[in-house]
């Protein structure tokens, strides 16, 4: 089978027993700040092979409502206070008109992949997420971002369908190739 990248969504189907992990030394956590536009497209252009960022990305995803980012928007920093990650705490409808929480854009600067610092971004994302009281998750990924997918799996994540079933069976299988996970297993058992 080929492997495509294909488009895939997660769920997390409560905020109930999130995981908890500690920030490595220098690095820290804060939320956006005027200004921080420039650093999340320069995070998103280094990290994201798949898609273009510009100044009009970002006021695309969030112009409308900017005025949420400082609760919302996650920056991890290096030790010199200088941005080299992001995830927004934003929101969701899907195609059944059912609310989420949505965990949009995580990006890491790729020299610091492979660090374990994704973790306690996505955890200080999705507490927000329950603080404002989301009671489930949603996050979009693709299938060339395996790394991503376990990171997400690991967190609670799992499958969810798409629009496209032939498609979003076909992505699953080609996961499933290349990553062994239970909920993948049973996502597919329970569609095919």
């Amino acid at each position: 089978m080929s492997t495509e990248n294909i488009n895939v969504s997660m769920v997390r189907p409560t905020l109930d027993d999130l995981p908890h992990f500690a920030l490595p030394a220098p690095y820290t956590l804060r939320w956006y700040q005027p200004g921080d536009e420039r650093d999340w497209v320069a995070i998103h252009v280094a990290a994201d092979p798949y898609h273009t960022f510009t100044a009009e990305t970002f006021v695309q995803e969030f112009g409308a409502e900017q005025a949420l980012l400082p609760t919302r928007q996650a920056y991890l920093c290096d030790g010199t206070g200088t941005p080299v990650g992001t995830t927004t705490a934003w929101f969701y409808k899907d195609e059944e008109e059912e609310d989420y929480g949505l965990i949009h854009w995580v990006a890491i600067q790729p020299a610091l992949h492979g660090q374990g610092l994704a973790k306690p971004l996505l955890a200080l994302v999705c507490q927000r997420l329950q603080e404002l009281g989301h009671t489930q998750v949603y996050l979009n990924t693709s299938t060339g971002r395996i790394p991503a997918i376990g990171l997400y799996l690991r967190f609670g994540f799992v499958p969810k369908m798409r629009r496209d079933r032939a498609t979003t069976i076909r992505a699953w299988q080609q996961v499933r190739e290349r990553l062994a996970h239970p909920a993948i297993d049973q996502f597919l058992a329970a569609n095919t």
